[in-house]
C-alpha cells in the first residue's frame, strides 16, 4: 500500500523558524520549531546571525523527517516561506556568512534614502513598485560593501547574496558542493532591486549603489523547482517545490487567488495585502506593489501596506500607560465599553506608513474630557487599529478598482472579536478570521508546494481543505460609519505632520 502522501513546510520567520507538516486534508500533523536571535547593539542596527538561522532551519526539518519516518509518513515534497527584505551575505566557497544578517527592521540606510530621494524616489517607484525606505537589499549591500575587503571579494565574484530563502535554500541542497542559488519572484519584488514589469533584476540602481548584480541569485517562479535536500542534512532528499515570501504564502494559505482577495496579518504591526489580478499596476498613492507570487497556473500581484503600531499600541496600553491589566483582557474591557465617548486615539506611535508615509509625525489622542476613563482609551485605541487598517483597504480598492469581497485575518492581535468587529464595522467589509491562524504562513507554503508536486491537483483542490473561520459582518448603520470615519480623518490631519517643540529645537542648532 502506498503511503498517503504529506507536505512539509519551513516557515523562517524573524524571531523563530519552525518545521510544520501537513497531511493530504490540510491539516497540521506534526510541528518542530526552533528560537532565532535578534541583536540590537545600538539604535536602528538589527542584526542576525546567518549560521544560527541555517542551522537551526536544518534542525527542524531533521526533526520533522524524523518524525514522519518514525510515523509511517511520506512526505512529498518541502515549501519555503521566509521573512523577507533581510540581507545575507556569503562566501560561495566555504559557505561561511561574510558577514551579520542585516534584518529588515535596520534603519542604518535611512540617511542614504533621504540622499537618493530627490533623484530616485519616484524613479524607483515606478520601476520596483515599493516605497524608497531603509528595508532594501542593495542599500544594506551597499553598506556592507563599504569594507573594502567585502568589495575586493564582491567584485571578484568569491561572495553570494540574497534573502534568507535563498540563503536556507542554497545550504539544504548543497552549498558550496552544487547548492542552488535562487530565489522567486515574490522575495525579489520585496528586495528593492527587482523591475517588477521585466522580472529582471534593476540594473541601473545597482549601479547606483555600486552593488555588483553577479551576488544575486537566479529569479525562478514561485513553485519551480529549486533542487532536494541534502541527506546528510536533514535525512532525506525531499524536492524543494515552492519558495513564497511570509505575507504573500499567508495570502495564498487564506485562498486568495483572485483579485479583491485581500488579507490582514495583525501582529505588532498589521500587513494588509490586496490581490489586484495578473497586472502590476504601481501606485505613488503610499502603496507598494509586489508580485504576490509567480507559478506554472497563475501570475498575481498585490497592494501592501502595513501601520507598525497595532498589536505594538496595545502594548502600550499594558506597559506604556497601564490602563489595561492585560493583552487577553482587552476584549472583556472593551465588551463593557463598546462606545469610546468621543475620544479618538491615531495609534501612531511609530509614526506613519502607508498610506501617509510621514515616519516623523506622533499618534495623538483627541476629545478627552473628565469623563474619560481608562476604559475609554482602551476602547479609542481598538477602534483606532480598526480605521488604521480600514484606510488601506479602502484606499487599495480605490488604486485597483476592485471591490473586496472579504478580508481574511490572521495574526496574534485577530484573536480579538472587537478588533475584528469593528474592522468590519469600519471598511463595511465582513472580516473572517483563520480557524488555523497560527498556521496560515505555513500553509500557504505547503499547498503551494503540494500543487507542484500533484498532491493537490490545483490550488481551488488545495484551498477546498481550509476549515471556515468565524465571519464577522459589518452592522455599523451607514449615517454611524460615515460619522465614526470622519472624526478619525480629522484627527489624522491633525496628527500628521505634528513635531514636538524640541525637534524644532534640535533642527535649528544643527
Amino acid at each position: 500500500m502506498t503511503a498517503v502522501p504529506h507536505v512539509l513546510a519551513l516557515d523562517e520567520g524573524t524571531t523563530s523558524t519552525r518545521a510544520v507538516l501537513f497531511d493530504r486534508n490540510g491539516r497540521v500533523v506534526d510541528e518542530h520549531h526552533a528560537p532565532l536571535s535578534v541583536h540590537t547593539p545600538r539604535p536602528g542596527v538589527v542584526e542576525q546571525d546567518a549560521a544560527e538561522i541555517a542551522d537551526r532551519s536544518t534542525a527542524v526539518l531533521r526533526a520533522a523527517v524524523e518524525s514522519a519516518a518514525a510515523a509511517g509518513r511520506a512526505i512529498a515534497a518541502l515549501g519555503v516561506t521566509n521573512q523577507r527584505t533581510a540581507t545575507v551575505l556569503w562566501d560561495r566557497t566555504t559557505g561561511e556568512p561574510a558577514a551579520p544578517v542585516i534584518g529588515w527592521q535596520d534603519t542604518r540606510a535611512a540617511p542614504e534614502v533621504e540622499r537618493l530621494r530627490p533623484a530616485w524616489g519616484e524613479r524607483f517607484t515606478d520601476h520596483v513598485g515599493l516605497v524608497l525606505a531603509p528595508a532594501c537589499v542593495p542599500l544594506h549591500l551597499s553598506l556592507l560593501l563599504r569594507d573594502p575587503q567585502l568589495r575586493r571579494r564582491a567584485e571578484a565574484g568569491e561572495l553570494l547574496a540574497g534573502t534568507p530563502d535563498s540563503w536556507v535554500l542554497w545550504k539544504l541542497t548543497g552549498g558550496p558542493d552544487g547548492g542552488r542559488h535562487l530565489t522567486s519572484y515574490s522575495n525579489a519584488s520585496s528586495t528593492g532591486a527587482m523591475d517588477l514589469a521585466a522580472g529582471t533584476w534593476w540594473r541601473p540602481w545597482l549601479d547606483e549603489l555600486g552593488v555588483p548584480e553577479g551576488l544575486f541569485a537566479g529569479i525562478v517562479d514561485d513553485d519551480a523547482d529549486y533542487g532536494s535536500t541534502r541527506d546528510a542534512l536533514i535525512g532525506a532528499r525531499l524536492p524543494v517545490r515552492a519558495d513564497v515570501a511570509d505575507q504573500h504564502a499567508a495570502l495564498f494559505g487564506h485562498g486568495g487567488f483572485e483579485a479583491g482577495s485581500v488579507k490582514c496579518t495583525h501582529g505588532t504591526g498589521s500587513f494588509v495585502d490586496f490581490n489586484i489580478g495578473p497586472e502590476p499596476a504601481v501606485t505613488r498613492s503610499g502603496l507598494e506593489t509586489r508580485c504576490a507570487w509567480r507559478t506554472a497556473a497563475q501570475s498575481r500581484y498585490l497592494l501592501e501596506g502595513n501601520a507598525f503600531a497595532t498589536g505594538g499600541a496595545v502594548d502600550w496600553l499594558v506597559d506604556g500607560i497601564g490602563v489595561l491589566e492585560s493583552a487577553d483582557a482587552l476584549d472583556a474591557v472593551c465588551a463593557r465599553t463598546p462606545d469610546p465617548a468621543g475620544v479618538v486615539c491615531v495609534p501612531a506611535l511609530s509614526g506613519f506608513t502607508a498610506p501617509h508615509w510621514d515616519r516623523s509625525s506622533h499618534g495623538a489622542l483627541l476629545g478627552l474630557h473628565r469623563g474619560t476613563s481608562a476604559a475609554h482609551l482602551v476602547r479609542a485605541t481598538v477602534d483606532g487599529i480598526a480605521h488604521t487598517v480600514a484606510d488601506l483597504v479602502l484606499v487599495m480598492a480605490e488604486q485597483s478598482g476592485v471591490a473586496p469581497r472579504k478580508i481574511a485575518a490572521d495574526g496574534g492581535l485577530a484573536r480579538s472579536d472587537e478588533l475584528l468587529q469593528a474592522q468590519a464595522d469600519f471598511t463595511g467589509v465582513p472580516v473572517e478570521r483563520a480557524a488555523d491562524a497560527a498556521y496560515v504562513t505555513a500553509r500557504g507554503a505547503a499547498g503551494m508546494a503540494g500543487v507542484a508536486a500533484g498532491v493537490w491537483a490545483s490550488a481551488a483542490d488545495f484551498d477546498g481543505t481550509r476549515r471556515p473561520g468565524r465571519i464577522f459582518r459589518p452592522r455599523l448603520p451607514a449615517g454611524r460609519r460615515e460619522a465614526e470615519r470622519a472624526a478619525w480623518h480629522d484627527a489624522t490631519e491633525r496628527a500628521l505632520g505634528w513635531r514636538p517643540a524640541d525637534v524644532h529645537i534640535r533642527e535649528e542648532n544643527a
